[in-house]
């Protein structure tokens, strides 16, 4: 009896759990790759250490105020929007 019990059920129940393993498997390889990468990048630049800390820096700094710049045009779309709405009241 034990032996036909593995059989109940639709066949792509039994699978779920194998390809959620899969797939944790296949981003945790994902991931140290990305991390081996940015790992051999960081040693083998060319700059000196403060060069690369003040390029990340300016990375950083850039792509803050342009998400800064993009959060405050869709409030102005968004006020603009809702002036808009009211008007048609």
């Amino acid at each position: 009896m034990r032996e036909y019990a593995r059989y109940e059920g639709p066949w792509w129940e039994t699978q779920k759990g194998h390809q959620r393993n899969q797939i944790s498997t296949a981003v945790g390889w994902l991931l140290l790759g990305i991390g081996i990468g940015a790992a051999a990048a960081l040693l083998l630049t060319p700059s000196t250490g403060r060069e690369l800390r003040n390029a990340l820096a300016f990375g950083y700094r850039r792509t803050l105020d342009g998400v800064s710049r993009g959060t405050q045009q869709l409030r102005q779309h968004g006020s603009n929007l809702i002036n808009f709405t009211r008007r048609l009241s």
